[in-house]
């Protein structure tokens, strides 16, 4: 009974000598994504700590490695960088650098004008800079009708209109004089006669006892 005793308790020793432990506590896995799993050793009475670890790198391959040394936070491994993880357990992975690739700016270059696609024709400039207006204008700026042909244009003024003196009415259109007169018909509409060789877009001067009232460039959509 002694001897089983003895036997046993000599058979105990052995396997406790040649026993490995994980810890409980599960995987520690760092920010850098390296995963793992301490234990404990026994390959004498003393227990040596260690830990199995599993890396992913950017092939999807992965990389089993073991440490002999309890991982945690304060381990070198656990605050190494993902970069510098790759380069050193995965081939072929490039070490990072800290230069980047400066940018370069090409410098566009300050014009007068912009040149743009339009879907209208574009307005030449005028023979004489528009005037700005400070007096009450007496066009509303719109055209109700345009005749080429018939060389006749009517203007919408604007409202209540004004009792006109046409005496004291001069009107330039595209820079040439032209002869007005209140439509019967309709109040609010100023008709003008078209100069002759008349091209659009153009500009209309408008004149109120020798006060500038109107100055704008009409384009000539709707002319027929």
């Amino acid at each position: 009974m002694h001897r089983n005793i003895k036997l046993f308790a000599a058979f105990s020793a052995l396997l406790l000598t040649m026993c490995t432990f994980y810890d409980q506590e599960g995987a520690v896995v760092a920010p850098n994504e390296l995963s793992c799993q301490n234990r404990t050793d026994y390959e004498s009475f003393e227990g040596q700590p260690s830990a199995e670890c599993y890396y992913l790198c950017p092939d999807g391959t992965g990389r089993q490695l073991e440490i002999e040394e309890k991982f945690s936070a304060s381990s070198p491994l656990y605050q190494a960088s993902k970069e510098e993880l790759d380069a050193e357990f995965c081939p072929g992975a490039i070490a990072p650098t800290l230069t980047q690739t400066p940018i370069t700016e090409t410098p566009v270059p300050i014009t007068d004008s912009l040149t743009e696609e339009a879907t209208e024709p574009a307005l030449p400039p005028p023979t004489s800079e528009l005037i700005i207006v400070s007096e009450q204008p007496l066009l509303r700026g719109d055209v109700t009708m345009c005749d080429v042909e018939d060389h006749l244009i009517n203007f919408r003024m604007i409202e209540p209109a004004p009792d006109l003196v046409l005496e004291d009415l001069d009107v330039q259109i595209g820079d040439q004089p032209t002869t007005c007169s209140v439509n019967p018909n309709n109040t609010s509409i100023l008709t003008c006669t078209l100069p002759p060789n008349i091209t659009f877009p153009a500009r209309v001067l408008v004149r109120l006892e020798g006060v500038v009232v109107n100055d704008f460039i009409y384009d000539g959509v709707g002319c027929a």
